[in-house]
């Protein structure tokens, strides 16, 4: 039987407290950009190593971006992409942005990483 609750015979009661599956949005709530934006990538390695890498952006939103990594990066963990000489330009008094990992997948001899912005929206779009 595919429903636990149902299998071990749950008073119906108990089955009114199961939250209610949440429906995913088909459309993204905001805008996002294509830009190619190159930050120094800094995180963990999928072996809890430190690494750092230049990277761009291959696309962004106020929430959050999509990087392409050679490295594989720890899931879960944070990264942080920092300003680099010749790179994007941060808004003024900010140096790096923090960024959660969402999920990653295997592309193109690297890694695609999707990540949400941590403290805040990012108002580079």
């Amino acid at each position: 039987m595919s429903d636990p609750l149902r299998a071990i015979r749950w008073l119906p009661q108990i089955e009114a407290f199961r939250p209610e599956p949440e429906a995913r949005p088909s459309t993204r709530r905001e805008a996002r950009s294509q830009a190619a934006l190159t930050f120094a990538v800094c995180g963990l390695r999928s072996s809890g190593r430190f690494f750092v890498e230049i990277s761009s952006t291959t696309n962004i939103s106020r929430s959050g971006c999509c990087v392409w990594l050679r490295t594989c990066p720890q899931a879960d963990s944070a990264i942080v992409l920092r300003a680099v000489r010749g790179g994007t330009l941060l808004p003024a008094g900010t140096g790096q942005l923090l960024f959660q990992i969402a999920w990653l997948r295997p592309e193109a001899g690297g890694w695609l990483v999707g990540a949400f912005a941590l403290g805040g929206g990012v108002s580079w779009v």
